[in-house]
């Protein structure tokens, strides 16, 4: 079975894509610095899920305080 290959490698298998492009790409791809990315990366996905476990504890603090409105309230216009 054959892995997925990812677009950068696609990008540069493609005949569609000139070849000044694919070098452009290639330097551009050396470049970078794959443990760095990586490190930002998993740095953003743990801000993410502390931000979304606040969300919810702000969300359930909310739903707690919330009083149940009478079923036979009027609100008047």
């Amino acid at each position: 079975m054959m892995r997925p290959r990812p677009l950068y490698r696609r990008v540069l298998a493609s005949p569609d894509i000139e070849d000044k492009i694919k070098v452009k790409l290639r330097k551009e791809y050396d470049m970078l610095n794959k443990k760095e990315l990586k490190r930002k990366i998993t740095k953003l996905q743990n801000r993410l899920l502390k931000l979304n476990t606040l969300k919810q504890e702000v969300r359930e603090n909310l739903d707690k305080s919330a009083k149940p409105l009478s079923s036979f309230e009027y609100i008047s216009t």
